[in-house]
């Protein structure tokens, strides 16, 4: 399915502000139809540029949002995503999910941030089909897409995303806490 997309690069000062904005309208939109919100962060430590969803995770538990699922130390990836979907529903009743994954893109989109209302395939950027996942999606391009996308995850520069797991945690972090949007 097609859903309308909003890029927000992380070399713009106010990446933090423009993503924090978009995520507060996508709850707003949503919110009344769930009794949770929750962060499903996609990844692993074993592939630089795949590391980014479980980056975001740990960075967060460290702020103090415990509602999260996948960190370093306890990846949501290929191997586990069907189980940790299971318990993602069967821990929170009726939870909005917010999905964070890397992905593959076109090279001036790479340093972007993509996120829209609906579900992410995770793994799509490598060919595998795995299941679709989020009410909220955001998305960091990481590297340039190619028909060996594994390389391009294990070849991805560590401070791309470092910086942009660094600006989504920020962004999740402040529209979470900020109770005047509720």
């Amino acid at each position: 399915m097609f859903y309308n997309r909003e890029y927000i690069s992380v070399s713009d000062d106010n990446c933090r502000r423009l993503l924090s904005a978009s995520i507060k309208k996508f709850i707003n939109k949503k919110i009344n139809k769930h009794n949770s919100i929750a962060v499903f962060c996609i990844g692993t430590d074993r592939a630089t540029g795949d590391s980014l969803g479980p980056l975001v995770g740990t960075r967060l538990i460290k702020m103090g949002i415990n509602n999260v699922m996948g960190t370093i130390e306890k990846p949501v990836h290929a191997v586990n995503i069907d189980d940790k979907i299971k318990q993602l529903y069967n821990s929170y009743d009726k939870p909005m999910v917010l999905a964070i994954d890397a992905c593959l893109g076109i090279y001036n989109h790479i340093g972007s941030l993509s996120i829209w209302e609906g579900a992410l395939s995770p793994g799509a950027g490598i060919s595998k089909r795995l299941g679709e996942i989020g009410d909220i999606s955001i998305t960091g391009i990481v590297n340039k897409w190619s028909c060996n996308g594994i390389v391009q995850l294990q070849s991805t520069r560590l401070s791309i995303v470092m910086n942009m797991s660094e600006v989504i945690a920020d962004s999740i972090f402040e529209a979470l806490t900020d109770e005047s949007f509720y």
